[in-house]
């Protein structure tokens, strides 16, 4: 019933205002307070304003706040609103929810308000690692050919194809450890599970910062094709105290485990 009444309320403002409002800040005023107050998570927060960090949040600035936690999504090609409903791992009703006028297809370079939930905590408790992002594994873990140097490499994660700007997710709870670039990888998150740690790579917006806490199914960046890449693709990797590993040996196997967002509960 609540799920109903939150799109519901989401339909009727988005009608009348755009998704977000335009909040001045206050002085005593922190990333977290703000967050806690408007009860957005601050990745999403940074993905709305460019270049806010908590070390530039200035006591009179402007800044963006969505009215529900959710982004905007644009895609270079025309898609299905069921493939875009798969790279939000939601489904497509809670979009319909949200843009009641959009159809079956969104065509190019046209904005879509999506909507980001909480983790589904049944889902949670079945698995430890999740999909950070919902795509086709197109190079593997382990000696394959550079496709750009044309050598004989190791490859210390796995690629997942996705368009350019899709949102991904932490794959597990942890510790922001590093948010910035790499050379080779380009725009970099690595978060601190303890025993564990997960790269993700080639990112064209990162929106968390060093020590920041994440829970798993957060969403903290947009993929892209920084760095050494030949195209848009997520480089995801999981590392066992300090060691890489196969990332696949710890990702969910079945669909079922991979729809794991929900609006609320």
């Amino acid at each position: 019933m609540r799920k109903i009444v939150v799109l519901a309320l989401i339909s009727i403002v988005a009608t009348i205002f755009p998704f977000y409002i335009n909040y001045q800040v206050q002085k005593g005023d922190t990333l977290y307070s703000i967050s806690k107050g408007f009860g957005i998570p601050i990745p999403i927060l940074l993905d709305w304003n460019t270049g806010l960090a908590p070390s530039n949040l200035k006591a009179g600035s402007s800044i963006k706040v969505p009215v529900v936690p959710g982004i905007m999504f644009k895609s270079s090609k025309s898609i299905s609103l069921s493939e875009l409903a798969k790279y939000f791992f939601i489904d497509p009703e809670e979009i319909v929810a949200v843009n009641p006028s959009i159809g079956s297809t969104i065509s190019a370079n046209k904005e879509v308000f999506v909507p980001l939930g909480k983790t589904n905590t049944s889902f949670a408790q079945i698995s430890d690692f999740i999909w950070p992002v919902y795509g086709k594994i197109t190079s593997e873990f382990g000696w394959r050919i550079h496709p750009i140097y044309g050598k004989n490499l190791f490859h210390t994660g796995i690629d997942i194809s996705v368009p350019t700007g899709t949102p991904v997710f932490a794959s597990r709870s942890g510790v922001v450890k590093y948010a910035g670039w790499m050379s080779g990888y380009g725009n970099l998150i690595i978060i601190d599970h303890g025993s564990f740690e997960t790269y993700y790579a080639h990112l064209s917006k990162i929106n968390v910062y060093v020590g920041l806490q994440v829970e798993k199914g957060d969403f903290i960046a947009r993929s892209g094709s920084t760095g050494t890449s030949t195209g848009p693709h997520l480089h995801f990797e999981v590392r066992k105290y300090g060691e890489t590993n196969d990332p696949v040996a710890y990702l969910p196997r079945t669909t079922i485990y991979v729809m794991r967002r929900v609006i609320s509960e």
